[in-house]
């Protein structure tokens, strides 16, 4: 089917692009993680940062990083990471997806098998943006020996718990984890 094939090229073309921001991102990573990158709100400290939250915005490809202090309030400015950095991959997404509508108004199966493909898509686009900025923060975590929590999540999915030897899947629905006021 050509439609899997272009998504498939689609998903190749990002593990590209996102190898190449690798060193860039890890670089703000450790700014941040440093604190050095921080703008605190008014009323604020760094000392009083007690999470670091990297959130994955689906829409743009782009991560949003803010600290929240122990009560989940968000006491930082926001950082935007990778908001013109994707434009070329971005581009390239809007005319794949395109194409991939027009498929499937001519697609003939069933529409549960184009879900199911689409779906997949996701899944794989997904995993590799997840591994890719996890492989980043392990690396920066791994230059500034940060032990503040951290949490990678999308923004509207399950997120991860990131710590120094493992990674924890966790619903940030659960207040006592954390909450925002983001």
């Amino acid at each position: 089917m050509e439609q899997i094939k272009e998504l498939k090229e689609l998903n190749l073309f990002l593990k590209t692009t996102l190898e190449l921001l690798s060193s860039k991102i890890t670089g703000e990573l450790v700014h941040i993680l440093n604190g050095t990158a921080i703008k605190m709100l008014s009323g604020y400290e760094k000392s009083d940062i007690a999470t670091f939250n990297f959130e994955y915005r689906n829409e743009w490809l782009s991560i949003v990083f803010f600290g929240s202090n122990d009560h989940g309030v968000t006491i930082t400015e926001d950082i935007s990471l990778l908001f013109n950095e994707m434009n070329e991959y971005t581009a390239k997404l809007q005319h794949v997806m395109d194409e991939v509508d027009e498929m499937e108004e001519d697609f003939e199966g069933d529409t549960e098998d184009w879900e199911d493909m689409i779906e997949e898509y996701r899944e794989e686009q997904s995993s590799i943006y997840d591994d890719w900025f996890i492989n980043c923060w392990k690396e920066a975590q791994n230059l500034t020996q940060n032990i503040i929590s951290t949490y990678w999540s999308d923004d509207f999915d399950l997120g991860l718990e990131l710590h120094i030897s493992e990674i924890v899947e966790i619903n940030k629905n659960q207040p006592n984890i954390r909450y925002y006021s983001h």
